[in-house]
Order: structure tokens, then C-alpha cells, then sequence
């Protein structure tokens, strides 16, 4: 009796980058999620964000000015590329700035070929730069001097992410221009982010409900030693031998809380998204609350100690006041994403104080990218920047 031999299978190397095999091989090795629940259609057919627009492609994003076309300016070139772009203000038909009384005239070039404007008051007839009390130009002498072609170039590279120490380096400039810049746009940033925060209201219309998603973090930790706690009612001195466990401050308290839900999402028709803090369990009066638990859990199946992952994302089923039923995924993925994104543009060093208004302000700065992430930041800088000189052009 013949043996008849089995094929094997066919096994092509190098792995085809194209065609059918190509197609066959992607579907064989794409990932499947690992729980039956986002296979159901419940999970397809419901999406993470309800309302909003989708994430932007930052790849096929096109800025409106380059670092060659600002650097190679003019004075008066520059003066009118920022003018309309909004990065710099028209002093014409303003106040003087000095005798507070005359009306600025035209710009105008004077025999030195710097454009400058003048006080028409016959007792002042001051000269005006520009950039007088402009937030982030100068028109500084010496080592900091730079033309304003220069500092509108150092500006696109500090707004594309560019960090300092590399902008000194590639550009030859000051190294203390460039933090000055740097810090200036910061505080900048920090007064619009403020000015928009406090006008923020959160929660829906009439029978609309919006998601809100609530979080707390940490920018930077500090330990202080209990020998340097000034504490007068202290008579012993403490000491521990094992490791210092989170030196950060903790989940946020119950009081707190409460204070912030009264002032913020009470009575405002809100989905509240968190995690699985205490203090978010709090009742509130127009709140329906969601929480997703982030840490592994240590369960027993079939006899056997298995640890379970944590939860990022679930489905829930919730029942609105009218009788509407709503079914949404909970979860903090958008606050953590946001998180992390400030985060990777903090600098800290050992120099950095906690709480301090530098940091805050780089904390603002962060927040202020993260809203316009994905937009041509040149732009956006000229519309901030017009909003910050309109308080002081009157």
C-alpha cells in the first residue's frame, strides 16, 4: 500500500509588501480585542464621543509663514507681515503712551530707516517704536538686540516645539532672548486661557445632556523632610526605615469635591465620566455618574489566582429624568490624553518651585496648545495677540 506524502504549506519569504498575499496575511495578523463585549454590535454602534468634532491630522497641516521668510525680512517688511497677521498692533489714532493726551499719527520712516510712530501733542511729539509695551517684541540694544524679522522667527520655532537650548544653538541668538520669549508667551497664554475659563459653562439645554469628564493630577512632587517642617507643637522626632510611598498629595478629599460639583455641574444635566475615587461618589443633584476602576485586581477563577485588567472603557445604560434611555461608554481616556500631552511640555528640574507662578503659567501654556492642537499656531498667536494689546490700545 503507497504512502501519499501531505503538502506542506506554502510559506513565502520575504512576506509580500503588496497584492492579495499581502491583504491575506494583515487580516490573519490584526489584533482581536481580547473581551467578547467590543465584538457585540452595542459596542460598535456607540461612540466614545457624542458630541464634538473628531481628532484633527496634524500630518496635512501647512503653517502660514516659515522661519526663512521671517528671518530674511526687513524692519518695515517685518512691521507689515506681523501687522497683518495680528501679531502686532497699529498705534495709529491711539493714545499717547506717554503724555496720555495727544493722538498717535501715521508710521513713518525716519532718517535712520527705522519706521517709527510720533505723539502729535505739541508739547510731547514722542517717537514710538512698534513694539512699544508689546508682550513678546522688543526693541532692545546690545547682545539681546534682534531685528524683529529675528524675533518673529524665534517665535515660530518656540510655537512648533522647538526647544530653547536647541533654538540657541541652530541660530546663534542670546540665549536669554530666547527664555524671554519663551516665558513671556507663557504668561501670555495663561491670561486668555483664565479670561476663556471663566466663562466656561458646563452642562446642556433644556433636554440635552452632555458628557463631562473629571480627573486630577500632579505636575510635580516634593518631599519635605520632617526635621524642616515648622511645626512649634512638635516634641519627638519621627523616624521611618521602610520606603516612602506616594509623596504626591493623594486622590482629591470628599470636601473638595463638593465644592467644586456645587459651583460647576449641580442642576447643569451632566454625564459625569471619572474614575474610581471616593469623593466622586458624592451625590449631585442633575448628575448621573459613570466611573471605570484603573487598577488590576487579583481575582480567583477555576481555583487559580489570575489578576484582572483594569478597565479603561464600559458600557452603561442610563435612564434621564424624562424617561429617555441612554446607552454610553464611560471612561477618562480624553482627560488622561490631555494630561499627557501637558505633561511631555513641561521642563522640570531641580530649579522648578511647586505652585509657583512660572509654573502655572507653563501649565496654562500646555492647556492652551492642547485647545488648538492640530491649527496653524501662527495664526492662533496673532488672534491671541490681539486680544491682549485691544486692552491696552484705548
Amino acid at each position: 500500500m503507497a504512502k501519499t506524502l501531505e503538502k506542506k504549506p506554502v510559506r513565502n519569504f520575504p512576506c509580500p509588501k503588496k497584492g492579495k498575499m499581502r491583504m491575506a496575511l494583515k487580516q490573519k495578523l490584526t489584533k482581536k480585542p481580547a473581551s467578547k463585549l467590543t465584538q457585540g454590535k452595542a459596542w460598535a454602534s456607540t461612540p466614545y464621543v457624542r458630541d464634538g468634532d473628531k481628532a484633527p491630522r496634524v500630518d496635512r497641516l501647512k503653517w502660514k509663514r516659515t522661519f526663512q521668510e521671517l528671518a530674511g525680512l526687513t524692519e518695515k517688511e517685518a512691521i507689515e507681515l506681523l501687522m497683518r497677521d495680528g501679531l502686532l498692533p497699529s498705534w495709529e489714532g491711539a493714545s499717547c503712551p506717554f503724555c496720555t493726551e495727544g493722538i498717535v499719527g501715521p508710521l513713518q520712516d525716519r532718517d535712520s530707516g527705522l519706521p517709527r510712530y510720533r505723539c502729535r501733542r505739541r508739547n510731547c511729539h514722542k517717537f514710538i517704536t512698534p513694539q512699544h509695551l508689546h508682550p513678546l517684541f522688543s526693541a532692545t540694544r546690545g547682545p539681546e538686540g534682534q531685528t524683529l524679522g529675528l524675533q518673529a522667527g524665534l517665535l515660530l520655532l518656540l510655537l512648533a516645539g522647538v526647544p530653547s537650548s536647541s533654538i540657541h544653538l541652530v541660530t546663534q541668538v542670546n540665549h536669554k532672548v530666547v527664555e524671554r520669549l519663551h516665558k513671556s508667551l507663557a504668561f501670555v497664554r495663561k491670561a486668555y486661557v483664565e479670561h476663556v475659563q471663566a466663562g466656561m459653562v458646563f452642562g446642556g439645554r433644556k433636554n440635552a445632556w452632555q458628557d463631562v469628564e473629571v480627573d486630577e493630577t500632579s505636575f510635580d512632587k516634593k518631599l519635605v523632610p520632617i526635621d524642616e517642617v515648622e511645626v512649634p507643637e512638635r516634641n519627638m522626632k519621627w523616624e521611618q526605615l521602610t520606603k516612602k510611598r506616594s509623596p504626591g498629595p493623594g486622590p482629591i478629599r470628599k470636601d473638595e469635591w463638593r465644592n467644586i460639583a456645587d459651583k460647576w455641574l449641580k442642576d447643569k444635566q451632566i454625564i459625569l465620566h471619572t474614575d474610581s475615587a471616593k469623593a466622586y461618589k458624592q451625590k449631585v443633584r442633575g448628575v448621573h455618574h459613570g466611573s471605570v476602576v484603573h487598577q488590576k485586581k487579583r481575582v480567583k477563577v477555576g481555583g487559580v489566582w489570575t489578576w484582572q485588567q483594569p478597565t479603561y472603557v464600559k458600557l452603561k445604560k442610563i435612564t434621564l429624568p424624562t424617561g429617555r434611555k441612554l446607552t454610553v461608554k464611560v471612561g477618562t481616556q480624553i482627560v488622561d490624553r490631555s494630561w499627557k500631552f501637558i505633561k511631555s511640555r513641561l521642563r522640570l528640574n531641580q530649579h522648578v518651585q511647586t505652585g509657583s507662578a512660572y509654573m502655572q503659567a507653563c501649565i496654562r501654556s500646555a492647556q492652551y496648545d492642547y485647545w488648538h492642537r492640530g491649527q496653524d499656531l501662527w495664526t492662533c498667536t496673532g488672534a491671541l495677540l490681539t486680544w491682549y494689546m485691544r486692552k491696552i490700545l484705548q
